[in-house]
């Protein structure tokens, strides 16, 4: 059987994997290990995608830190653009028999939108029939305008100065979907209720409930007057909400009824949120002359739109010596449409031959979706380990791997969801002098660690284990100093542990020191 996994089924991957870590659907964190060099610690080994290479790091883990809705965002390539260059242009039916004019067989491989040196993000409706792009775009309205070198531009979106320093890289460009739209993946907040109906009877004032997939965290109050509810005070936002609804319990009254509105914790720009809300769905953007035909006649010759929408109009341009069909003209664009045809024809003189091709709107429109549109099939990840008060997040010592785990547990087995965790066996002893960064200890219950972070202030030995076999009567030996007898003041295990969790995404790395004055800046690309 012959499957198709479209470019669009792996942006709705890529987005699942986003509403998930922005709606606290599943739990996500990085794991930093391995102290271990590399053979060529300039250029580390690539991993290996088995379950002994990631046993092995699961073994070298130190600590966690959890990814929160702000970390994670929609990634589409970037392509600046540069004076002079031919950009594809958007078209509903590019395949391997009618490619871009880049040469892409698919439209998500061709190069038909662009950032400009201002962070606004563009997509090319029309090249000018592959004309070189001279006239950087500026506009930020909602429709589509042409410049002086007859490209026709859409504005999609500015990426805002945060995502600029967290997403933006040479290769990728963040993108969002606002919300406000039930389309959306992520909504965020509850910002506010709208009453459709305050119902009757109500003598006192009844409790709100709000219900989604969000974190359940939102609250309101309700007011009423006169036995109908009037109005809801929101007094907790809650998070990560897609959908919502509200419900009125007790209070003696019945048939109340209100709407959700939900508000976006980003505050992304307002400029992409006119442009969503401008958006018109199965629009036509543009009509290619597949046929020139013979014979019409400028005075008489009519086009005309067929398809499922409504209101398109176009209009026919002829070479007056030869009678051909040289361009049409979209005049109105219409709506509604999922598909369009035209027919050509002349009311007087003998025209034949002539056939043209329509091009529609993606779904909801342009603008109406950016990830769908751009086909944002990647997630950036980005963390900032800035966690050294707790002691959780090693310091004095290098890491060399980098891991993302979902769902990690607890030794009790909870998953945990607390900011930072420490993966090491800590150990309390009567004097650090007989330990160093490195060092290999072992147990008399047969355990096996590598000395990770030494705190001096406190006495504290953190340990990885590759046997974590130990307790607070163990005796413990030095074997790279050949240190034996050691005893063991107190014993705090691991946080969390590091057999648990799904490692979904494993990146070899130069070695990284952490020290106490520096906050290290975590990227990871997630590609779907």
């Amino acid at each position: 059987m012959a499957l198709v996994l479209r470019r669009l089924g792996r942006v709705e991957l890529a987005r699942t994997f986003h509403r998930d870590v922005r709606n606290n659907n599943d739990y996500f964190h990085f794991a930093v290990g391995r102290t271990e060099a590399w053979s060529d610690d300039t250029s580390p080994e690539l991993p290996i995608d088995n379950d002994s290479y990631v046993s092995a790091f699961r073994r070298s883990m130190m600590f966690t830190q959890r990814i929160d809705s702000a970390d994670v965002c929609l990634l589409a390539k970037r392509t600046n653009w540069t004076q002079g260059t031919v950009y594809d242009e958007y078209d509903d039916n590019i395949s391997s028999s009618q490619q871009t004019y880049s040469g892409a067989s698919n439209l998500a491989e061709g190069i038909f939108f662009i950032m400009t040196d201002e962070f606004k993000v563009y997509k090319c409706i029309s090249n000018n029939n592959n004309g070189t792009s001279t006239v950087k775009p500026t506009s930020t309205g909602t429709s589509v305008f042409e410049l002086s070198d007859n490209y026709n531009w859409k504005f999609m979106f500015q990426i805002s100065a945060s995502d600029q320093n967290k997403f933006l890289d040479a290769d990728m460009m963040p993108v969002r979907k606002l919300t406000g739209n039930p389309t959306h993946d992520v909504t965020g907040e509850v910002d506010s209720i709208t009453i459709n109906a305050g119902g009757s009877g109500y003598s006192s004032v009844p409790t709100v409930v709000i219900q989604g997939d969000g974190d359940g965290l939102a609250a309101g109050t309700a007011t009423i007057s006169g036995g109908a509810v009037t109005g809801v005070t929101i007094s907790a936002s809650g998070s990560g909400y897609s959908f919502a609804f509200i419900s009125f319990t007790g209070g003696g009254g019945a048939n109340a009824v209100g709407t959700v509105n939900l508000g976006d914790a980003d505050s992304l720009p307002t400029l992409q949120s006119a442009v969503e809300g401008a958006a018109v769905s199965g629009t036509l953007d543009r009509v290619i002359v597949t046929s020139a035909g013979q014979d019409y006649a400028t005075s008489d010759v009519q086009v005309t739109v067929e398809g499922d929408g409504t209101g398109a109009e176009a209009s026919a341009y002829v070479n007056s010596a030869t009678g051909a069909i040289t361009k049409i003209r979209v005049t109105n664009p219409g709506s509604g449409y999922s598909y369009a045809t035209l027919k050509i024809t002349n009311t007087a003189a003998p025209g034949t031959g002539a056939s043209a091709r329509a091009i529609v709107s993606p779904q909801g429109g342009h603008g109406s979706n950016a990830p769908r549109e751009l086909f944002a099939h990647n997630v950036g990840v980005t963390v900032s380990f800035s966690d050294n008060d707790n002691r959780d997040l090693i310091l004095g010592n290098d890491f060399r791997q980098i891991a993302l785990i979902k769902n990690i547990r607890t030794p009790a087995g909870v998953t945990y969801i607390t900011n930072t965790s420490t993966t090491c066996h800590i150990i309390n002893v009567a004097s650090v002098g007989s330990y160093a960064v490195d060092d290999i200890i072992t147990s008399d219950d047969g355990g096996s660690f590598t000395v990770i972070q030494i705190d001096t202030t406190n006495k504290n030995i953190y340990l990885t284990s590759t046997n974590p076999a130990i307790t607070v009567n163990s005796t413990l030996t030095n074997t790279t100093q050949s240190i034996s007898s050691l005893s063991i003041n107190s014993l705090t295990d691991p946080e969390v542990d590091n057999a648990t969790g799904e490692v979904i995404y494993l990146d070899n790395r130069s070695p990284i020191i952490r020290s106490a004055d520096q906050v290290e800046q975590i990227k990871a690309l997630i590609r779907f």
